[in-house]
This record gives structure tokens, C-alpha cells and sequence, in this order.
């Protein structure tokens, strides 16, 4: 009797794993192809969006190979769940997708004022970061609860881990540092215009600071 319906099973089993890898592939190209609209629409720029699909996609690939390293290997299970890359498609690369939207629009508000490209990306980092570090790890440990539901492992483990390589490491370090290296390179193939330094009131001086963002000192 349980050979039977092991046998009968199985076909169905084939079928679910069929359906849900054709769900998969048809939603992940589709999904990509709007968020690298919507950033082309935002950020007014063709390289940058390249930048921040790369970075989210790179934390995509962590994500999926850690929880697979874990629960495959380390833990001998079976396999991931089949609708895991389709989730952690959805949630990890949407809200990485935003927090990278964040940084790179202030860096290109800050490459606009005067100064090298580097100093824009280290204010623009310094004003972004206690905000997507803070809703980063708010997320996170949201999802992180759902490890007490029985057969949720692995969708807390990965949306937790994706959430914080996306709002700590990608957005925070990689794509500052694919900024920094480009420089004003980002904004292709528009130019930031930079704003004139206004002139300086009398009896102040402003110093040779590379950082034009910090406060003037005094004469």
C-alpha cells in the first residue's frame, strides 16, 4: 500500500517541481527587467543602474549559495525549498534594490557640490548609513521570528541573511566603493552639474578641507 501510493506520488511530486521551476524562470527575467526600468527612470543614468542590478544580484547568489551550504551540506537536508529563489528574488533583491537607491541617489546629490568624487561618496554614506543600517537590521530581525514556525528555517535564515548583506555590505560598501572608483563616471552618460562654492562672509574663512560638506571655520 505505501509503495502504491509512493508511486502515485511521484508523478505529482514531477509535476509541482515542473510548474514551479517554469514559475520561477519566467518571474525572475520579468522581475529584473522592472527594477532595472524603475532605476533607469529614477536615477536618469545608464551605468548606474548596471552598478546596483550587480550588486543585488551578487547578493542574491550569497544568499541562495549560503542557505543551500547550510541546510544541503552542513545540516544533510534534502535540498532548499523550491520556491526559495523565487522568494528570496522577491524580498531580498526588491529592498536591496531599495536601500542601493538611497545611496546612490545622495551620492549623486553630493557629486554635485564641490570636491572630489570620493569625498561626495564618503558624506553621502555618512548621511545614508544610520538610516539603511537602522531599517536593515529592523527587517531582519522581523524576519528572523519566522524561524519559530516548524519547516521555516530556511526562509528566515536566507531573508534574514540577504536582508543584511543588502543593507550593510552591498549598499554601505560595495556600491560606495564601485562609486568611488567610477566617479562622476556614474551619472553616464549625464554629468552632475556642480553648484558653485558660495562666497565666504566676511571675517570667515573656509579651509582647504577636502570635505566641502563639513561646517567653515572660523578666521
Amino acid at each position: 500500500m505505501a509503495s502504491a501510493i509512493a508511486a502515485l506520488s511521484r508523478p505529482v511530486a514531477i509535476s509541482r517541481h515542473a510548474s514551479t521551476s517554469r514559475g520561477v524562470s519566467s518571474a525572475l527575467p520579468t522581475t529584473a527587467g522592472l527594477i532595472a526600468l524603475i532605476l533607469l527612470l529614477l536615477l536618469r543614468s545608464l551605468l548606474a543602474p548596471v552598478v546596483l542590478m550587480l550588486a543585488v544580484g551578487l547578493g542574491f547568489a550569497a544568499t541562495l549559495g549560503a542557505a543551500t551550504l547550510l541546510f544541503q551540506h552542513a545540516l544533510d537536508r534534502p535540498g532548499v525549498n523550491l520556491t526559495l529563489p523565487l522568494v528570496l528574488f522577491l524580498f531580498v533583491v526588491a529592498l536591496g534594490t531599495d536601500y542601493n537607491i538611497l545611496i546612490a541617489d545622495r551620492i549623486r546629490e553630493e557629486t554635485g557640490r564641490p570636491g572630489s568624487p570620493r569625498g561626495a561618496v564618503a558624506r553621502a554614506v555618512r548621511h545614508t548609513a544610520p538610516a539603511v543600517a537602522t531599517a536593515g537590521l529592523v527587517l531582519a530581525g522581523s524576519f528572523a521570528t519566522l524561524a519559530t514556525n516548524p519547516g521555516s528555517e530556511q526562509t528566515a535564515f536566507s531573508l534574514t541573511l540577504g536582508i543584511l548583506l543588502s543593507a550593510l555590505v552591498l549598499s554601505l560598501v560595495t556600491v560606495p566603493a564601485l562609486a568611488a572608483l567610477l566617479g562622476r563616471s556614474l551619472c553616464w552618460p549625464l554629468r552632475p552639474t556642480t553648484r558653485p562654492r558660495p562666497p565666504a562672509v566676511a571675517g570667515e574663512m573656509f579651509s582647504a578641507d577636502p570635505d566641502p560638506g563639513r561646517p567653515a571655520r572660523a578666521a
